[in-house]
């Protein structure tokens, strides 16, 4: 019996080896496909995350992985030399508060959407949410867990929900 437990774990981690490969290659696959399909710079070095249509991003910039979500009429513009975190969701579009869910199956889902700049330089931490219509101006810092409800002016570290002015970084960076 020892023998046959010992035989069928080592066969376990033959087939977790397995599944560990198939899917870093399916990942592998989706990044290429969106440097093909996206405005996405070669330099690009994207981790584990989705991309919607209408988001460029310019050389550089690196994301470790999270959500970037446009609607038909938004789109997603991130600058040069970025670092964007881990679980970082960037939505140009959102549910309109008067009208969230349909009414029924023939309805008519209202959204709201506004298009998303992250200028050059922009440092932003772990687990941050950026909604629409917002600018990040150049050299700002946004600290991990925030949620970014207005424009971020360039040169500043923000962080908080919502994410306020914490202060201004020197502009001789």
């Amino acid at each position: 019996m020892q023998r046959f437990l010992n035989h069928l774990f080592d066969r376990i981690s033959i087939f977790d080896q397995i599944i560990s490969f198939l899917y870093k290659r399916v990942v592998r696959r989706r990044v290429l496909n969106y440097y093909k399909t996206r405005k996405i710079h070669p330099s690009v070095v994207l981790g584990d995350v989705y991309i919607d249509k209408n988001v460029t991003i310019e050389e550089g910039t690196y994301i470790n992985s999270g959500q970037f979500f446009t609607g038909d009429n938004s789109r997603i513009q991130i600058g040069r030399f970025c670092a964007i975190g881990y679980n970082v969701h960037i939505k140009a579009r959102t549910h309109d508060p008067d009208k969230p869910t349909k009414l029924d199956i023939n309805d008519i889902h209202n959204r709201i959407e506004g298009d998303i700049t992250i200028e050059d330089n922009c440092w932003i931490g772990d687990n941050v949410f950026i909604g629409p219509g917002i600018t990040l101006g150049r050299h700002c810092i946004v600290g991990a867990n925030s949620v970014v409800t207005h424009n971020v002016p360039a040169y500043a570290i923000v962080g908080g929900v919502p994410a306020r002015v914490i202060r201004h970084r020197d502009s001789d960076v």
